[in-house]
């Protein structure tokens, strides 16, 4: 189905209109992900839909590709008996977390106006160079898809189509 500015409503009929999210979150422990200003279309209902397709995944993948490379992280070491290593120096990151950050990136999907992403994350500080990280790259990228989805869903985000 094709969605778009002035277009009706799959569910109500009501015309669609270009509208701006009001500060929306997800978690999926440790991580939360907070969309603020999220472009999106929706009626008087409101019926809340994504301003194209591919937005979902264009996301997703702006995060893990670009964005989440950004954040310093540990190294993850052994195979049993997992250890998490400071991203810097090389030493054992503390158990617990010293305490929680939030990172935030400006994107926009094509022509549509700006929004920002929020990502909170419990951070390390290593006890040798006073690095701070998350626990490693790879923990944040499988916790990512799970915290978007939370953030949609608790936006009321309907997929066009």
């Amino acid at each position: 189905m094709d969605i778009g500015e002035g277009k009706p409503c799959p569910l109500c009929e009501g015309p669609l209109a270009s509208r701006t999210l009001p500060d929306t979150s997800g978690d999926e422990s440790p991580m939360r992900v907070t969309l603020r200003g999220f472009p999106v279309f929706s009626c008087a209902a409101p019926h809340r839909y994504f301003v194209g397709q591919q937005v979902p995944i264009w996301l997703l993948n702006a995060m893990v590709d670009g964005e989440l490379g950004k954040i310093p992280a540990g190294v993850e070491k052994g195979l049993l008996f997992r250890k998490y290593a400071c991203g810097g120096c090389g030493t054992v990151l503390p158990a617990a977390a010293a305490e929680t950050l939030t990172y935030s990136s400006a994107l926009a999907w094509k022509e549509t106006p700006g929004f920002a992403i929020d990502v909170t994350i419990p951070v390390y500080r290593c006890e040798s160079c006073g690095r701070e990280q998350a626990r490693s790259g790879p923990e944040l990228a499988k916790l990512l898809p799970a915290a978007l989805v939370h953030a949609f869903k608790a936006a009321g985000l309907k997929a066009p189509g």
